[in-house]
C-alpha cells in the first residue's frame, strides 16, 4: 500500500533529521558566538543548544511511531491510520512554526534552515496525502 510506504519513508526521514540535529548541535555555539556579543552569547547559547537537542530528542519518538504506524496501515488498522495522520500533521506544522517564529526574511540568510523547512514540508505532505487517499480503504463508512 502506497500510504504505508510513504509513512515508512517519512519515518526514516524523521530519524535522519534527529541524527542530523544531534550531530549539528555541536556546531551551534560557534555560529551563535560569531553572531552576537559575549554577554548575549552567554545568555543565548545554552537556550539555542538545548532547543536544537530537544528537537532531536522529540524527533526520535515521532520517527518511531511513524514507522510503527506504517506497519499497521499496511494491515489496514484504523489506529495506525489515526497515528499516521497525527504524525503527518505534526510534521507539516514544524515548518509553519519556523516561518511564524522567524519570518520569511530569516530564510534568505540561512540556506540550511530553508533546505530543512522545504524537506520537512515535502516529508509531511508525502506522509499526509497518501493517508487521505487511503482513508476510504481503512476506515469504514460513517
Amino acid at each position: 500500500m502506497l500510504a504505508s510506504r510513504c509513512l515508512t519513508a517519512g519515518g526514516v526521514f524523521l530519524a535522519a533529521a534527529a541524527v542530523f540535529h544531534f550531530f549539528a548541535a555541536h556546531h551551534i555555539a560557534p555560529i551563535v558566538r560569531r553572531a552576537v556579543d559575549a554577554k548575549t552569547f552567554a545568555f543565548l547559547e545554552p537556550i539555542v543548544s538545548f532547543t536544537f537537542l530537544l528537537n532531536a530528542v522529540l524527533l526520535l519518538p515521532l520517527s518511531f511511531t511513524t514507522l510503527y504506524g506504517a506497519a499497521g496501515v499496511r494491515r489496514g488498522e484504523r489506529w495506525a491510520w489515526r497515528i499516521g495522520i497525527v504524525n503527518a500533521l505534526t510534521v507539516i506544522a514544524l515548518p509553519c512554526l519556523l516561518v511564524y517564529s522567524m519570518g520569511f526574511g530569516y530564510f534568505a540568510d540561512a540556506p540550511l534552515f530553508l533546505a530543512g523547512a522545504v524537506s520537512i514540508t515535502a516529508a509531511g505532505l508525502l506522509m499526509l496525502l497518501p493517508l487521505v487517499w487511503a482513508r476510504r480503504d481503512i476506515l469504514p463508512p460513517a
